[in-house]
This record gives C-alpha cells, sequence and structure tokens, in this order.
C-alpha cells in the first residue's frame, strides 16, 4: 500500500489494525514514483514487544517500527521527527516537546479547553518537519505514540516550545546550545554516523527557520494563557 506522508511517497503494508486505520487517511492514489519503502519484521516486533510496558497492543508495537524507519529515512530528505504534540492555531504549528511523561499532551489539551474550536491538535506525539529554503512545514503523520490524533495536516511551523515542569509558569528564550541539545533528544536517533551528520545539519538549519521558546508551566489552564500571551500574541 501506497500513502503520502510529509510530501513523501511511502509505501509499506501493515498487519495490524491499529497501523492500518491511522494510515488509512493518508492513502496515495497518484502516479508519482514511490521515494521510498518501511519494512519491518515479525521478529523485530517481538523483540519489542518484549521490552514493551505491560498492556501495549502488538498493533501499537508495529507502529512504533514503521514510525522509526520512517523518521530516520527522512533525514536525508532535509525532514526530521520532533517528538511533541503539534498544535493548530491560525493556519500555524506550535509545537510542544518535552520528554514523555513530562506533559506535552496534558498542556496543549489545556488550550483546547481555553480556546475552543480556535485550535486543534494536528497529531499528539509523532509529527515531522521538514525545511524548505525559506520555511519550515510541520506535517502531521499515522504515526501515534496512543492518542489516536493522527491528521492527515500541514501548516507552517511557527514555533517549537520545549515543556518543563514547574510550580509557577513562565516562558523564555533558550540560546542555541540549548535549542540543539534539547532538539537532539526529540528526534529520531540510532542512527549511522552519516546520518547523525545530516541529522545535525538539518537541526542547525531549522535554528534559522523557526522560533524556539522553553514553556515552564503547572497544569493549571492558566499555563494555557502564559503561554499564549508570550508566544503566540509577542
Amino acid at each position: 500500500m501506497r500513502y503520502l506522508i510529509a510530501d513523501f511517497v511511502t509505501e509499506f503494508n501493515a498487519k495490524y489494525d491499529n497501523t492500518k486505520r491511522l494510515a488509512e487517511p493518508f492513502i496515495y492514489c497518484g502516479e508519482r514514483e514511490t521515494d521510498f519503502c518501511l519494512e519491518v519484521s515479525e521478529n523485530y516486533l517481538q523483540q519489542l514487544m518484549s521490552k514493551a510496558a505491560v498492556g501495549t497492543t502488538i498493533g501499537q508495537i508495529e507502529n512504533l517500527a514503521f514510525s522509526g524507519v520512517f523518521n530516520r529515512k527522512i533525514i536525508k530528505y532535509n525532514t526530521m521527527l520532533v517528538h511533541s504534540s503539534a498544535l493548530i492555531y491560525n493556519n500555524g504549528a506550535y509545537l510542544f516537546s518535552a520528554d514523555s511523561g513530562v506533559g506535552k499532551s496534558t498542556h496543549t489539551k489545556l488550550w483546547l479547553k481555553a480556546f475552543g474550536d480556535k485550535v486543534h491538535i494536528m497529531n499528539d506525539d509523532k509529527p515531522v518537519v521538514r525545511l524548505y529554503d525559506d520555511h519550515a512545514q510541520a506535517y502531521g503523520t499515522p504515526f501515534d505514540g496512543g492518542s489516536g490524533i493522527a491528521l492527515n495536516e500541514s501548516y507552517p511551523l511557527k514555533a517549537i516550545i520545549f515543556v518543563e515542569r514547574g510550580e509557577e509558569n513562565s516562558v523564555r528564550i533558550p540560546d542555541n546550545k540549548e535549542i540543539i541539545q534539547k532538539l537532539y533528544f526529540q528526534t529520531a536517533r540510532m542512527v549511522n554516523r552519516e546520518t547523525a551528520e545530516k541529522m545535525l545539519v538539518n537541526l542547525e538549519r531549522l535554528l534559522h527557520l523557526t522560533k524556539f521558546y522553553v514553556l515552564t508551566c503547572n497544569m493549571d489552564i492558566s499555563a494555557a494563557y502564559t503561554a499564549y500571551n508570550s508566544i503566540i500574541e509577542k
């Protein structure tokens, strides 16, 4: 089966319903040639399954495996995973990124509560960013961290916001060194040396194509208003 993901014609054959369902909106029936194929073996899925948390399904493991292959392949095409919850406001993408468990999804849900139908979430865990000459574009993917939010949409990237927990809400602008360090841990890893070098080039290019912030926040709805006032209204 062929899919159009981040404007790449991507071919893979999912075995389990979880990935089939998420990938259905991305089905491609056009005449473009396939850019690349994704393959994962049943043996590899079982290896991942043996290390997964209790309650994880084989369908979720398959989605994770295809995601990993896809996110490594796109690096050489000036594209990268940004592990984040992709919030869409006024036709622009704001990626709230953090380590798992910090609360990036909890934070973007506060935006839904605060701003209603003015905002929505494009992908709650694995959007990708493609770098063009004059801008960065955020894309939804059929890869998911468990929320089921994986829309086939694309918007200009307006900002990447690194989320940290704190008792008080505040926003600051990080320096380039901190940005690179944080981005490195929120993109595809386990790559060979050549791909890693290209990944670093992509990260450095991204510095010039979008804005970055660090949001320290609690879990109160006031955190959404603090972020809005400091990032969007600035």
